[in-house]
């Protein structure tokens, strides 16, 4: 059974995930990074820029380096391809599809009112599937 939480209220969804996968990475995590379109070339970029200390190796779904590679950014809709990962991270708006090949599965939601209506939408078709999601209010 798939684990399934939701993280709410962030202020900053990319660097909350920025965050999040150093310290997943650094444990030898190995994640899956869903994020709409618009997004795969700006959280690519903080990746390379979040920490001048760290350095998180990654590269975008479809990359010969992608299976020796902790963390995979993607916007394909449907999750079931990763399922030799650790984790989905979902940026995404739309809920994934095939999320139950994965052990674990943490939804970011943002503080604004689009995000948190699209978080609700995500929670809610969750539980359409009879999975009951956690739920951790971030204070970042």
């Amino acid at each position: 059974m798939t684990q399934v939480e939701f993280r709410v209220g962030v202020a900053d969804p990319l660097a909350y995930v920025c965050g999040l996968l150093r310290v997943a990475a650094g444990k030898g995590a190995r994640l899956v990074v869903r994020v709409d379109p618009a997004l795969v070339d700006t959280l690519d970029a903080r990746l390379w820029t979040f920490s001048q200390l760290d350095f998180l190796p990654h590269c975008r779904a479809g990359d010969p380096l992608e299976a020796q590679t902790p963390i995979v950014l993607t916007d394909e809709a449907d999750m079931s391809r990763f399922g030799e990962r650790d984790c989905l991270v979902n940026l995404a708006a739309a809920p994934a599809g095939g999320w139950q090949a994965l052990p674990r599965v943490i939804e970011v939601v943002g503080a604004a009112p689009a995000e948190k209506q699209a978080g609700r939408q995500r929670f809610r078709a969750y539980r359409s599937v009879g999975c009951e999601p956690a739920t951790m209010e971030v204070d970042v």
